[in-house]
Protein backbone atom coordinates (compact mmCIF):
# COMPACT_ATOMS: atom_id res chain seq x y z
CA UNK A 1 0.00 0.00 0.00
CA UNK A 2 1.08 3.50 -1.03
CA UNK A 3 0.88 5.76 1.77
CA UNK A 4 -0.94 9.02 1.33
CA UNK A 5 1.46 11.48 4.08
CA UNK A 6 4.59 10.88 6.18
CA UNK A 7 4.18 7.81 8.80
CA UNK A 8 5.63 10.25 10.91
CA UNK A 9 2.94 12.63 10.43
CA UNK A 10 0.21 10.53 10.94
CA UNK A 11 1.58 9.22 14.29
CA UNK A 12 1.38 12.90 15.93
CA UNK A 13 -2.08 13.43 13.95
CA UNK A 14 -3.56 10.28 15.89
CA UNK A 15 -1.81 10.69 19.29
CA UNK A 16 -3.36 14.68 19.27
CA UNK A 17 -6.32 14.11 17.32
CA UNK A 18 -7.70 11.08 19.81
CA UNK A 19 -10.29 8.47 18.80
CA UNK A 20 -13.18 11.20 17.90
CA UNK A 21 -10.82 12.87 14.49
CA UNK A 22 -9.59 9.32 13.47
CA UNK A 23 -13.67 8.03 13.06
CA UNK A 24 -14.16 11.09 11.52
CA UNK A 25 -11.46 10.65 9.12
CA UNK A 26 -13.08 6.67 8.92
CA UNK A 27 -16.04 7.53 7.98
CA UNK A 28 -15.27 10.24 5.20
CA UNK A 29 -13.32 7.18 3.68
CA UNK A 30 -15.70 4.84 4.35
CA UNK A 31 -18.08 7.06 2.64
CA UNK A 32 -15.11 6.87 -0.33
CA UNK A 33 -14.31 3.06 -0.40
CA UNK A 34 -18.28 2.14 -0.64
CA UNK A 35 -18.97 4.49 -3.12
CA UNK A 36 -15.68 3.09 -5.26
CA UNK A 37 -16.97 -0.05 -4.68
CA UNK A 38 -20.33 0.34 -5.60
CA UNK A 39 -19.23 1.70 -9.01
CA UNK A 40 -16.68 -0.74 -9.85
CA UNK A 41 -17.06 -4.39 -8.36
CA UNK A 42 -18.86 -6.59 -10.18
CA UNK A 43 -18.44 -9.59 -8.13
CA UNK A 44 -20.78 -11.27 -5.85
CA UNK A 45 -22.58 -9.78 -3.21
CA UNK A 46 -20.47 -9.39 0.22
CA UNK A 47 -22.15 -11.48 2.82
CA UNK A 48 -20.81 -10.47 6.36
CA UNK A 49 -19.61 -13.51 8.55
CA UNK A 50 -20.07 -11.89 11.69
CA UNK A 51 -18.93 -15.69 13.00
CA UNK A 52 -15.34 -15.39 11.52
CA UNK A 53 -15.01 -10.68 12.70
CA UNK A 54 -16.81 -11.34 15.72
CA UNK A 55 -13.49 -12.09 17.61
CA UNK A 56 -12.07 -8.82 16.45
CA UNK A 57 -15.15 -6.74 18.19
CA UNK A 58 -13.16 -5.71 21.47
CA UNK A 59 -10.44 -4.92 19.61
CA UNK A 60 -9.22 -1.41 19.82
CA UNK A 61 -9.03 0.82 17.35
CA UNK A 62 -5.01 1.23 17.80
CA UNK A 63 -4.76 -2.30 17.34
CA UNK A 64 -6.90 -3.17 14.53
CA UNK A 65 -6.34 0.31 12.43
CA UNK A 66 -3.19 1.73 11.51
CA UNK A 67 -2.33 5.09 10.45
CA UNK A 68 -1.01 4.36 7.46
CA UNK A 69 -3.93 2.43 6.34
CA UNK A 70 -6.85 4.80 6.73
CA UNK A 71 -7.49 3.86 2.64
CA UNK A 72 -9.24 1.28 0.80
CA UNK A 73 -6.58 -1.41 -1.01
CA UNK A 74 -9.10 -3.26 -3.39
CA UNK A 75 -7.92 -5.38 -5.86
CA UNK A 76 -8.37 -4.14 -9.36
CA UNK A 77 -11.66 -4.95 -10.46
CA UNK A 78 -11.70 -7.68 -13.18
CA UNK A 79 -12.91 -11.72 -13.70
CA UNK A 80 -11.49 -12.66 -10.87
CA UNK A 81 -9.09 -10.53 -11.44
CA UNK A 82 -6.84 -12.04 -14.14
CA UNK A 83 -4.28 -9.66 -13.89
CA UNK A 84 -3.33 -9.39 -17.21
CA UNK A 85 -0.71 -7.43 -19.13
CA UNK A 86 -2.27 -3.84 -20.75
CA UNK A 87 -4.32 -4.57 -23.12
CA UNK A 88 -3.51 -3.26 -27.01
CA UNK A 89 -5.53 0.38 -26.77
CA UNK A 90 -3.57 0.67 -23.45
CA UNK A 91 -0.42 0.78 -25.38
CA UNK A 92 1.26 4.32 -25.04
CA UNK A 93 1.63 5.86 -28.97
CA UNK A 94 5.83 5.13 -28.35
CA UNK A 95 5.30 1.70 -27.71
CA UNK A 96 5.43 -1.27 -30.17
CA UNK A 97 2.24 -2.50 -31.05
CA UNK A 98 0.09 -5.68 -29.91
CA UNK A 99 0.72 -8.51 -31.61
CA UNK A 100 -1.38 -11.76 -32.48
CA UNK A 101 -1.09 -15.39 -32.62
CA UNK A 102 -2.67 -15.42 -36.02
CA UNK A 103 0.73 -12.49 -36.91
CA UNK A 104 3.08 -14.50 -35.08
CA UNK A 105 1.91 -17.72 -37.38
CA UNK A 106 1.95 -15.66 -40.89
CA UNK A 107 5.52 -14.56 -39.93
CA UNK A 108 6.58 -18.29 -38.80
CA UNK A 109 5.30 -19.23 -42.44
CA UNK A 110 7.14 -16.83 -44.29
CA UNK A 111 10.37 -17.12 -42.48
CA UNK A 112 10.84 -20.30 -40.77
CA UNK A 113 14.19 -22.00 -42.91
CA UNK A 114 12.78 -25.26 -41.89
CA UNK A 115 10.14 -24.94 -43.84
CA UNK A 116 12.63 -23.71 -46.67
CA UNK A 117 14.46 -27.38 -45.96
CA UNK A 118 11.15 -29.13 -46.44
CA UNK A 119 10.14 -27.44 -49.98
CA UNK A 120 13.87 -28.39 -50.86
CA UNK A 121 13.25 -32.01 -50.26
CA UNK A 122 9.65 -31.97 -52.60
CA UNK A 123 12.10 -30.23 -54.74
CA UNK A 124 14.57 -32.68 -55.27
CA UNK A 125 12.31 -35.67 -54.90
CA UNK A 126 9.77 -34.34 -58.24
CA UNK A 127 13.60 -33.73 -60.24
CA UNK A 128 14.71 -37.27 -59.38
CA UNK A 129 11.21 -38.76 -60.32
CA UNK A 130 11.50 -37.10 -64.11
CA UNK A 131 15.11 -38.01 -63.77
CA UNK A 132 14.21 -41.95 -63.15
CA UNK A 133 11.90 -42.08 -66.14
CA UNK A 134 13.76 -40.41 -69.12
CA UNK A 135 14.90 -42.87 -71.88
CA UNK A 136 18.95 -43.56 -72.48
CA UNK A 137 20.38 -41.00 -74.82
CA UNK A 138 22.06 -42.85 -77.91
CA UNK A 139 25.14 -42.74 -78.83
CA UNK A 140 26.14 -41.24 -82.19
CA UNK A 141 30.50 -41.64 -82.96
CA UNK A 142 33.00 -42.20 -85.59
CA UNK A 143 34.41 -45.46 -87.16
CA UNK A 144 37.34 -46.47 -88.64
CA UNK A 145 38.88 -50.15 -89.93
CA UNK A 146 42.35 -51.10 -90.85
CA UNK A 147 43.98 -47.53 -90.74
CA UNK A 148 47.00 -47.84 -92.85
CA UNK A 149 46.34 -50.38 -95.08
CA UNK A 150 48.07 -49.44 -98.43
CA UNK A 151 48.91 -46.31 -96.86
CA UNK A 152 45.44 -45.23 -96.84
CA UNK A 153 43.67 -44.28 -94.18
CA UNK A 154 41.74 -47.30 -93.60
CA UNK A 155 39.39 -49.64 -95.03
CA UNK A 156 36.03 -48.04 -94.25
CA UNK A 157 35.46 -44.60 -92.91
CA UNK A 158 32.65 -43.91 -91.40
CA UNK A 159 29.83 -43.26 -88.18
CA UNK A 160 27.94 -45.23 -86.22
CA UNK A 161 24.46 -44.88 -83.83
CA UNK A 162 24.17 -47.16 -80.40
CA UNK A 163 20.83 -47.69 -78.34
CA UNK A 164 20.00 -49.39 -75.51
CA UNK A 165 16.24 -50.29 -75.94
CA UNK A 166 14.91 -50.52 -71.98
CA UNK A 167 12.64 -53.77 -71.50
CA UNK A 168 10.63 -54.52 -68.77
CA UNK A 169 8.63 -51.51 -68.51
CA UNK A 170 11.68 -50.42 -66.00
CA UNK A 171 11.51 -46.84 -66.93
CA UNK A 172 7.70 -46.59 -65.78
CA UNK A 173 8.36 -48.38 -62.33
CA UNK A 174 11.22 -46.28 -61.48
CA UNK A 175 9.39 -43.21 -62.01
CA UNK A 176 6.69 -44.63 -60.28
CA UNK A 177 8.65 -45.26 -57.08
CA UNK A 178 10.41 -41.75 -57.05
CA UNK A 179 6.65 -40.51 -57.95
CA UNK A 180 5.63 -42.02 -54.35
CA UNK A 181 8.64 -40.49 -52.56
CA UNK A 182 7.78 -37.09 -53.92
CA UNK A 183 4.22 -37.71 -51.66
CA UNK A 184 6.37 -38.86 -48.59
CA UNK A 185 8.21 -35.24 -49.30
CA UNK A 186 4.63 -33.80 -49.59
CA UNK A 187 3.30 -35.23 -46.24
CA UNK A 188 6.23 -34.35 -44.63
CA UNK A 189 6.10 -30.81 -45.68
CA UNK A 190 2.72 -30.62 -44.22
CA UNK A 191 3.78 -32.16 -41.31
CA UNK A 192 6.60 -29.55 -41.03
CA UNK A 193 3.88 -26.51 -41.02
CA UNK A 194 2.36 -28.47 -38.38
CA UNK A 195 5.30 -28.55 -36.25
CA UNK A 196 6.30 -24.76 -36.65
CA UNK A 197 2.60 -23.33 -35.82
CA UNK A 198 2.08 -25.91 -32.80
CA UNK A 199 5.67 -24.57 -31.65
CA UNK A 200 4.88 -21.09 -32.27
CA UNK A 201 1.17 -22.05 -30.57
CA UNK A 202 3.34 -22.89 -27.50
CA UNK A 203 5.61 -20.43 -27.39
CA UNK A 204 2.71 -17.68 -27.77
CA UNK A 205 0.97 -18.91 -24.89
CA UNK A 206 4.41 -19.24 -22.69
CA UNK A 207 4.67 -15.73 -23.48
CA UNK A 208 1.43 -14.51 -22.63
CA UNK A 209 1.56 -16.64 -19.60
CA UNK A 210 4.88 -15.04 -18.40
CA UNK A 211 3.64 -11.68 -19.19
CA UNK A 212 0.40 -12.29 -17.09
CA UNK A 213 2.67 -13.76 -14.16
CA UNK A 214 4.92 -10.90 -14.05
CA UNK A 215 2.28 -8.72 -13.29
CA UNK A 216 0.96 -11.18 -10.48
CA UNK A 217 4.43 -11.18 -9.15
CA UNK A 218 4.50 -7.05 -9.77
CA UNK A 219 1.61 -6.82 -7.24
CA UNK A 220 2.96 -9.43 -4.50
CA UNK A 221 5.93 -7.37 -4.37
CA UNK A 222 3.40 -4.12 -3.43
CA UNK A 223 1.59 -6.70 -0.93
CA UNK A 224 5.30 -7.16 0.77
CA UNK A 225 6.44 -4.11 0.76
CA UNK A 226 3.19 -3.09 1.84
CA UNK A 227 3.63 -5.41 4.47
CA UNK A 228 6.95 -4.40 5.46
CA UNK A 229 5.88 -0.81 6.13
CA UNK A 230 2.55 -2.50 8.29
CA UNK A 231 5.58 -3.92 10.36
CA UNK A 232 7.26 -1.38 10.41
CA UNK A 233 4.40 0.86 12.65
CA UNK A 234 3.18 -1.98 14.34
CA UNK A 235 6.73 -2.64 15.70
CA UNK A 236 6.56 1.62 16.57
CA UNK A 237 3.39 0.92 18.52
CA UNK A 238 4.94 -2.39 20.58
CA UNK A 239 2.76 -4.61 18.54
CA UNK A 240 4.99 -6.56 16.89
CA UNK A 241 8.89 -7.37 17.64
CA UNK A 242 12.17 -7.05 15.93
CA UNK A 243 11.59 -10.75 14.59
CA UNK A 244 8.25 -9.97 12.88
CA UNK A 245 10.16 -7.15 11.33
CA UNK A 246 12.80 -9.09 10.07
CA UNK A 247 11.00 -12.00 8.59
CA UNK A 248 8.82 -8.93 6.78
CA UNK A 249 12.16 -7.71 5.22
CA UNK A 250 12.59 -11.31 4.13
CA UNK A 251 9.33 -11.41 2.31
CA UNK A 252 9.81 -8.22 0.43
CA UNK A 253 13.21 -9.57 -0.77
CA UNK A 254 11.76 -12.79 -1.95
CA UNK A 255 9.19 -10.99 -3.68
CA UNK A 256 11.69 -8.71 -5.36
CA UNK A 257 13.43 -11.96 -6.36
CA UNK A 258 10.29 -13.57 -7.83
CA UNK A 259 9.73 -10.54 -10.08
CA UNK A 260 13.25 -10.74 -11.41
CA UNK A 261 13.00 -14.04 -12.01
CA UNK A 262 9.74 -13.45 -13.82
CA UNK A 263 11.20 -10.38 -15.95
CA UNK A 264 14.03 -13.08 -16.80
CA UNK A 265 11.30 -15.89 -17.59
CA UNK A 266 9.44 -12.72 -19.80
CA UNK A 267 12.74 -12.14 -21.72
CA UNK A 268 13.59 -15.93 -22.56
CA UNK A 269 10.10 -17.01 -23.77
CA UNK A 270 10.30 -13.83 -26.03
CA UNK A 271 13.53 -15.17 -27.77
CA UNK A 272 12.08 -18.54 -27.78
CA UNK A 273 8.74 -17.39 -29.80
CA UNK A 274 10.65 -14.81 -32.09
CA UNK A 275 13.31 -17.77 -32.83
CA UNK A 276 10.28 -20.09 -33.82
CA UNK A 277 8.62 -17.61 -36.23
CA UNK A 278 12.24 -16.87 -37.68
CA UNK A 279 12.57 -12.90 -37.05
CA UNK A 280 14.80 -12.58 -34.28
CA UNK A 281 15.27 -8.68 -35.40
CA UNK A 282 11.21 -8.40 -34.05
CA UNK A 283 11.56 -6.22 -30.44
CA UNK A 284 9.35 -7.38 -27.69
CA UNK A 285 5.90 -5.85 -27.47
CA UNK A 286 2.66 -7.12 -25.70
CA UNK A 287 0.94 -10.17 -26.94
CA UNK A 288 -2.49 -10.02 -27.75
CA UNK A 289 -4.91 -12.81 -26.78
CA UNK A 290 -6.29 -14.52 -23.95
CA UNK A 291 -5.28 -18.00 -21.61
CA UNK A 292 -9.11 -18.44 -20.82
CA UNK A 293 -9.58 -21.94 -22.67
CA UNK A 294 -12.97 -22.52 -25.10
CA UNK A 295 -15.68 -24.90 -23.52
CA UNK A 296 -14.61 -28.05 -26.26
CA UNK A 297 -12.72 -30.55 -24.58
CA UNK A 298 -11.25 -33.93 -26.08
CA UNK A 299 -12.12 -37.34 -25.09
CA UNK A 300 -10.25 -40.13 -25.34
CA UNK A 301 -11.09 -42.40 -28.23
CA UNK A 302 -12.03 -38.97 -30.41
CA UNK A 303 -8.29 -37.94 -30.05
CA UNK A 304 -6.86 -41.42 -30.73
CA UNK A 305 -9.14 -42.18 -33.78
CA UNK A 306 -8.18 -38.64 -34.86
CA UNK A 307 -4.53 -39.22 -34.17
CA UNK A 308 -4.30 -42.49 -35.69
CA UNK A 309 -6.23 -41.44 -39.22
CA UNK A 310 -4.97 -38.06 -39.65
CA UNK A 311 -1.01 -37.77 -38.27
CA UNK A 312 1.19 -37.08 -40.71
CA UNK A 313 4.00 -39.29 -39.35
CA UNK A 314 1.37 -42.68 -40.09
CA UNK A 315 0.35 -41.61 -43.29
CA UNK A 316 4.34 -40.85 -44.69
CA UNK A 317 4.81 -44.18 -43.39
CA UNK A 318 1.97 -45.87 -44.75
CA UNK A 319 3.17 -44.43 -48.70
CA UNK A 320 6.99 -45.09 -47.65
CA UNK A 321 5.47 -49.06 -47.35
CA UNK A 322 4.29 -48.26 -50.92
CA UNK A 323 7.43 -47.16 -52.18
CA UNK A 324 9.44 -50.06 -51.01
CA UNK A 325 6.69 -52.53 -52.69
CA UNK A 326 6.80 -50.63 -55.65
CA UNK A 327 11.06 -50.77 -55.57
CA UNK A 328 10.57 -54.89 -54.77
CA UNK A 329 8.67 -54.91 -58.30
CA UNK A 330 11.25 -52.29 -59.75
CA UNK A 331 14.20 -54.81 -58.65
CA UNK A 332 12.84 -57.83 -59.74
CA UNK A 333 12.64 -56.92 -63.18
CA UNK A 334 15.73 -55.58 -63.54
CA UNK A 335 17.32 -58.67 -64.85
CA UNK A 336 15.08 -58.75 -68.37
CA UNK A 337 18.02 -58.12 -70.36
CA UNK A 338 18.07 -54.50 -72.30
CA UNK A 339 18.33 -54.44 -76.10
CA UNK A 340 21.31 -53.09 -77.69
CA UNK A 341 21.12 -52.18 -80.90
CA UNK A 342 24.46 -50.90 -83.04
CA UNK A 343 23.95 -49.47 -86.40
CA UNK A 344 27.30 -47.94 -88.48
CA UNK A 345 28.07 -47.17 -91.90
CA UNK A 346 30.32 -45.67 -94.03
CA UNK A 347 32.71 -46.11 -97.32
CA UNK A 348 34.89 -49.03 -98.13
CA UNK A 349 38.34 -47.15 -99.44
CA UNK A 350 39.26 -51.20 -100.91
CA UNK A 351 36.02 -52.20 -103.16
CA UNK A 352 34.81 -48.18 -103.19
CA UNK A 353 31.58 -49.16 -102.04
CA UNK A 354 29.17 -47.46 -99.49
CA UNK A 355 28.53 -50.15 -97.01
CA UNK A 356 26.51 -50.61 -93.37
CA UNK A 357 25.96 -52.46 -90.46
CA UNK A 358 23.78 -53.61 -87.62
CA UNK A 359 24.41 -55.20 -84.38
CA UNK A 360 22.30 -56.17 -81.77
CA UNK A 361 23.03 -57.46 -78.25
CA UNK A 362 21.17 -58.45 -74.77
CA UNK A 363 23.33 -59.32 -71.77
CA UNK A 364 22.30 -62.54 -70.52
CA UNK A 365 21.45 -63.42 -66.73
CA UNK A 366 23.20 -66.28 -65.78
CA UNK A 367 25.23 -65.40 -62.94
CA UNK A 368 23.63 -62.21 -62.00
CA UNK A 369 20.11 -61.87 -61.41
CA UNK A 370 19.48 -58.91 -59.10
CA UNK A 371 18.65 -62.00 -56.59
CA UNK A 372 20.64 -59.81 -54.16
CA UNK A 373 18.94 -56.48 -54.79
CA UNK A 374 15.86 -58.21 -54.79
CA UNK A 375 16.48 -59.55 -50.50
CA UNK A 376 17.56 -56.28 -49.69
CA UNK A 377 14.31 -54.57 -51.30
CA UNK A 378 11.92 -57.08 -49.33
CA UNK A 379 14.03 -56.72 -46.01
CA UNK A 380 13.28 -52.98 -46.32
CA UNK A 381 9.51 -53.23 -47.48
CA UNK A 382 9.67 -55.80 -44.17
CA UNK A 383 10.92 -53.23 -41.88
CA UNK A 384 8.50 -50.19 -43.41
CA UNK A 385 5.53 -52.47 -42.41
CA UNK A 386 6.88 -52.90 -39.06
CA UNK A 387 7.41 -48.81 -38.70
CA UNK A 388 3.87 -48.28 -39.46
CA UNK A 389 2.45 -50.46 -36.47
CA UNK A 390 5.62 -49.16 -34.45
CA UNK A 391 4.25 -45.55 -35.11
CA UNK A 392 0.62 -45.99 -34.14
CA UNK A 393 2.13 -47.76 -30.70
CA UNK A 394 4.38 -45.02 -30.06
CA UNK A 395 2.00 -42.61 -30.87
CA UNK A 396 -0.71 -44.02 -28.95
CA UNK A 397 1.92 -43.62 -25.94
CA UNK A 398 2.66 -40.69 -26.50
CA UNK A 399 -0.76 -39.25 -26.38
CA UNK A 400 -1.78 -41.14 -23.37
CA UNK A 401 0.76 -39.09 -21.61
CA UNK A 402 -0.71 -35.82 -23.27
CA UNK A 403 -3.80 -36.53 -22.24
CA UNK A 404 -3.13 -37.00 -19.04
CA UNK A 405 -1.75 -33.93 -18.75
CA UNK A 406 -4.87 -32.24 -20.30
CA UNK A 407 -7.01 -33.66 -17.96
CA UNK A 408 -5.31 -33.02 -15.40
CA UNK A 409 -5.13 -28.82 -16.55
CA UNK A 410 -9.00 -28.88 -17.42
CA UNK A 411 -9.39 -30.06 -13.90
CA UNK A 412 -7.33 -27.45 -12.50
CA UNK A 413 -8.49 -24.86 -14.60
CA UNK A 414 -12.31 -25.67 -13.67
CA UNK A 415 -11.60 -25.36 -9.94
CA UNK A 416 -9.93 -22.80 -9.90
CA UNK A 417 -11.88 -20.79 -12.22
CA UNK A 418 -15.24 -21.79 -10.46
CA UNK A 419 -14.45 -22.71 -6.69
CA UNK A 420 -10.88 -21.17 -5.75
CA UNK A 421 -10.74 -17.85 -7.00
CA UNK A 422 -14.40 -16.62 -6.64
CA UNK A 423 -13.62 -18.42 -2.75
CA UNK A 424 -10.74 -16.19 -2.53
CA UNK A 425 -12.00 -13.06 -3.70
CA UNK A 426 -14.44 -13.56 -1.32
CA UNK A 427 -12.76 -14.03 1.60
CA UNK A 428 -10.33 -11.06 0.93
CA UNK A 429 -13.30 -9.17 0.48
CA UNK A 430 -14.63 -10.21 3.66
CA UNK A 431 -11.67 -9.44 5.49
CA UNK A 432 -11.07 -6.19 4.13
CA UNK A 433 -14.95 -5.29 5.02
CA UNK A 434 -14.50 -6.52 8.77
CA UNK A 435 -10.94 -4.06 8.71
CA UNK A 436 -13.00 -0.89 7.13
CA UNK A 437 -15.41 -2.10 10.42
CA UNK A 438 -12.70 -2.54 12.93
CA UNK A 439 -12.86 -5.69 13.53
CA UNK A 440 -9.91 -7.49 11.30
CA UNK A 441 -5.75 -6.09 11.88
CA UNK A 442 -4.70 -5.28 7.86
CA UNK A 443 -1.51 -8.08 8.38
CA UNK A 444 -4.86 -10.15 7.94
CA UNK A 445 -6.21 -8.54 4.99
CA UNK A 446 -2.41 -8.79 3.47
CA UNK A 447 -2.34 -12.22 3.71
CA UNK A 448 -5.24 -12.71 2.21
CA UNK A 449 -4.94 -10.39 -0.54
CA UNK A 450 -1.26 -12.56 -0.65
CA UNK A 451 -3.12 -16.01 -0.48
CA UNK A 452 -5.53 -14.52 -3.39
CA UNK A 453 -2.46 -13.13 -5.73
CA UNK A 454 -0.93 -16.48 -5.27
CA UNK A 455 -4.40 -17.96 -6.38
CA UNK A 456 -4.05 -15.95 -9.50
CA UNK A 457 -0.28 -17.59 -10.39
CA UNK A 458 -1.44 -20.91 -9.91
CA UNK A 459 -4.45 -20.46 -12.20
CA UNK A 460 -2.56 -18.85 -14.88
CA UNK A 461 0.07 -21.56 -14.55
CA UNK A 462 -3.14 -24.30 -15.13
CA UNK A 463 -4.38 -22.32 -18.44
CA UNK A 464 -0.64 -22.70 -19.79
CA UNK A 465 -0.76 -26.37 -19.02
CA UNK A 466 -4.18 -26.79 -20.38
CA UNK A 467 -2.83 -25.13 -24.02
CA UNK A 468 0.30 -26.64 -24.14
CA UNK A 469 -1.24 -30.04 -23.61
CA UNK A 470 -4.15 -28.65 -26.42
CA UNK A 471 -1.90 -27.75 -29.19
CA UNK A 472 -0.07 -31.17 -28.71
CA UNK A 473 -3.62 -33.27 -28.99
CA UNK A 474 -4.91 -31.11 -31.63
CA UNK A 475 -1.56 -30.59 -33.25
CA UNK A 476 -0.59 -34.38 -33.64
CA UNK A 477 1.75 -34.47 -31.29
CA UNK A 478 4.24 -33.21 -34.01
CA UNK A 479 7.09 -30.70 -32.35
CA UNK A 480 10.61 -29.33 -33.52
CA UNK A 481 10.10 -26.68 -35.29
CA UNK A 482 13.75 -25.85 -35.82
CA UNK A 483 14.78 -29.10 -36.40
CA UNK A 484 15.92 -30.45 -40.13
CA UNK A 485 12.92 -32.19 -41.92
CA UNK A 486 13.14 -35.93 -41.96
CA UNK A 487 14.31 -37.42 -45.05
CA UNK A 488 11.44 -38.81 -47.32
CA UNK A 489 13.34 -42.24 -47.24
CA UNK A 490 15.95 -43.37 -44.84
CA UNK A 491 19.23 -45.06 -45.68
CA UNK A 492 18.72 -48.77 -46.39
CA UNK A 493 17.39 -48.34 -49.34
CA UNK A 494 18.27 -48.97 -52.91
CA UNK A 495 19.69 -45.84 -54.43
CA UNK A 496 23.17 -46.03 -54.88
CA UNK A 497 22.95 -46.09 -58.20
CA UNK A 498 24.47 -43.60 -61.11
CA UNK A 499 20.91 -43.13 -62.37
CA UNK A 500 17.74 -42.98 -60.13
CA UNK A 501 16.13 -46.50 -60.63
Amino acid sequence: MKLKSPISVLLVMVLLGGCAAGRERHVANQQDVNSALAENDTSQPIVRDDSVVAEFDATSETETRLVSHQESAALPVAKYDPLLPPRPDDVDAGQHAAISLDELEALAQANNPTLVQAVAQVEASSGAAYQAGLYPNPVVGYASDQIGINGTAGELQGAFVSQEFVTGGKLKLSRAKWTKQVAVAETNLSAQYTRVLNDVRIHFYRTLAAQQLLAVQGKLLENAKDNLQTHKEMLNLGQTNQSGLLQAEVDQHRAQLKQQAAENDLEQEWRNLVAMVGTPELQCTTLRGTLEPPEIFYDWNSALNQLLEESPEIVAACERVQHDQITVERERVEPIPNILVDVNFGHNFETDNSVAGVTVGLPIPIFDKNQGTVDQALADLNRSRADVKRLELSLMSKLSTEFRNYQTACQHVETYRDEMLPKGKQAYDLLHHSYKERRAPWPDVLMAQRIYLNLQADYIMSQLKYHESEVAISGMLLTGGLNEPPAPVGGGHINAVPKPR
